[in-house]
């Protein structure tokens, strides 16, 4: 689903456990979303 937002806590959620040196993989399995949405939002932090 292309340009579909996803949830500000899913969000905060990615950058803590990247924060703590999660990959981008197990960051997207735990959360649900694609690999490519992890990378995208880690990209403006």
């Amino acid at each position: 689903m292309a340009n579909k937002q996803i949830e500000m806590r899913k969000v905060k959620k990615i950058f803590k456990l990247y924060s703590a040196g999660v990959s981008k993989r197990r960051i997207s399995s735990q959360l649900g979303i694609s690999r490519n949405t992890v990378s995208k939002y880690i990209a403006f932090f």
